[in-house]
């Protein structure tokens, strides 16, 4: 019976598993809620992306170079994954693919799972107005110490400043710099509006 362990396998687990890996683990940065938390299904993926990956790069790289330089080998198993990684993340956050095949017709499933990651992935600056379950609504500035979560069990919010609202839809501006967490769970709406200027 084979070692699992032998230097062999493990030379293959490198080569076939850890290239998709890398790939994978840096789009993970882009987007949340596709990585399997199965491990077969996980080095399934692993697997398929490594021999996508090999594909690609064995028509443009010599098979004979590979063996003679270390380098380029670690490099093809390293750092090449880490870029088609990072291309893939951006290709999400740009839906660059998705346009480009509903030009031609064709809707395929979104790679973000949710609209709450959509909307909050690639966010700019902005006012938003939020509406409690219990019907409390206050105005804030999402700015850049805002903070949303990624996680699906756990929606909460962090918005910078708060401001209250009057009857008259008016907003009073805090005298403080007002920081405000949201528990999951307690926000029915959230509108958005745009961000011109100063936010105070």
């Amino acid at each position: 019976m084979p070692k699992l362990l032998s230097l062999n396998n493990l030379y293959l687990i490198l080569v076939f598993v850890v290239p998709g890996f890398i790939a994978l683990s840096v789009r993970s940065q882009f987007i949340t809620g596709r990585i399997s938390s199965n491990s077969k299904d996980a080095i399934l993926s692993y697997l398929t992306v490594t021999v996508i990956y090999s594909a690609l790069v064995l028509s443009f790289v010599d098979p004979d170079l590979i063996g003679k330089s270390r380098l380029i080998w670690l490099l093809l198993v390293f750092v090449g994954p880490l870029i088609l990684g990072l291309l893939l993340g951006i290709n999400i956050q740009k839906d660059l693919v998705r346009r480009l095949l509903n030009r031609f017709g064709l809707y395929p499933v979104h790679a973000i799972p949710t609209a709450w990651d959509w909307k909050f992935s690639s966010m700019p600056e902005q006012w938003v107005l939020v509406t409690l379950k219990d019907g409390t609504r206050f105005g804030g500035f999402y700015g850049a110490q805002s903070f949303t979560s990624s996680s699906p069990d756990e929606r909460d919010m962090y918005i910078q400043w708060v401001y209250d609202i009057g009857e008259d839809g008016t907003w009073s501006v805090p005298d403080s710099e007002n920081g405000l967490l949201i528990a999951a769970g307690e926000i029915r709406t959230i509108e958005f509006l745009p961000y011109e200027g100063e936010s105070q």
